[in-house]
């Protein structure tokens, strides 16, 4: 269970053994600690030691966000995992398997951003064939992409990376390029592009600012996905080390954008349950108003919980992220294969 705190004046605590939510000093809900594995604090909210206490003993995640979406802070319980799977990632830096991750983590991206655009072509293959056209000549683009990535061959991840990024762009950009025929000119994307040149994170569109805001809530499943599994976080492959980054975990999250954020944030953009008008420019930026923050959270989490085909079985998302973490640490150890998360809808 995944519980988001929102709104002024709301406090976390401790009531009967169970955490109990109070809103203007009466209790409004109370959960059992257990069945809690992720406390999202949005509003301004206050919580007791008591509470973080019985959340941290029950391994349960705490995550503080701003508006925009960006992790302020996340309490978590201490990492599990032996040394010799943190040992095996360090080493794993300076040799092949970084490059076979790396390519993994691109090219799962690349099939999930194919499966929707042939998805969306599927839907308009007789309402609007050009665009249907024009999607399905995209997805073979990604394709010639992906072949690409197929070829590539080194020693270290230091010999390759700019080449795989530079792939890994061009497919990404020719994708949301694609998108932008399909998204309604209201919202005003025009691709995945922010204030900033070159960087989508200070979003000028309400659409970027809703992939923005979703990917900081898949980059913190994913996150705890790795540390479950025994992985360092910060210590990634294809994207470099960089102070306060969480590196692999934003190498990991290329298998899940497609299937968590992206199909979401299509989904509420088509039914016209987020409008051009929930977004709010200030200082030239776009942020959600609360409401559209609100729907894009509640859509986002439950996703997570959503299930599907994994290996045979059927599994939450959540299952597969944390699945797929421990893939990695069977890789780096020699004791498996890793391939990267894709599927088609």
């Amino acid at each position: 269970m995944r519980v988001v705190i929102d709104g002024f004046g709301k406090f976390i605590g401790v009531e009967d053994g169970m955490i109990a939510i109070k809103e203007k000093r009466k209790t409004v809900r109370k959960l059992k600690p257990e069945e809690i594995r992720q406390i999202i604090v949005t509003g301004k909210a206050s919580i007791s030691t008591d509470a973080i206490k019985m959340l941290l003993k029950n391994k349960s995640d705490i995550v503080f966000l701003d508006r925009k979406g960006e992790v302020l802070g996340r309490l978590s319980h201490p990492l599990i995992g032996t040394a010799k799977t943190r040992r095996e990632q360090y080493y794993a830096y300076n040799d092949e398997r970084s490059v076979h991750l790396s390519k993994e983590f691109v090219k799962a991206k690349m099939r999930n951003q194919m499966t929707v655009l042939m998805n969306l072509a599927k839907t308009r293959r007789d309402s609007n064939p050009d665009v249907a056209k024009s999607l399905l000549e995209t997805r073979m683009e990604i394709d010639h992409c992906l072949k690409e990535i197929d070829r590539i061959k080194a020693e270290k991840i230091d010999d390759v990376r700019e080449h795989i990024l530079g792939i890994e762009g061009n497919a990404s950009k020719v994708y949301w390029d694609a998108l932008s025929e399909v998204i309604p000119e209201g919202y005003g994307f025009d691709g995945r592009r922010g204030v900033e040149a070159g960087s989508p994170r200070y979003a000028k569109d309400i659409v970027n600012a809703m992939l923005n805001y979703g990917y900081s809530i898949l980059l913190t499943e994913c996150t705890k996905a790795l540390e479950l599994a025994g992985l360092d976080p910060y210590a990634g492959f294809l994207h470099v080390d960089i102070s306060g980054r969480s590196s692999l975990a934003i190498d990991f999250m290329e298998n899940f954008r497609q299937q968590i954020v992206d199909r979401v944030v299509l989904r509420l953009i088509s039914y016209r349950q987020v409008k051009p008008e929930d977004g709010e420019i200030k200082n030239f930026v776009c942020n959600l108003n609360d409401r559209a923050r609100k729907l894009l959270l509640s859509a986002i989490l439950e996703r997570f919980d959503s299930k599907t085909q994994y290996s045979g079985r059927n599994l939450t998302y959540s299952s597969i992220i944390l699945l797929q973490a421990r893939k990695i640490v069977s890789y780096l150890r020699n004791e498996g294969k890793y391939e990267g998360f894709s599927q088609r809808w």
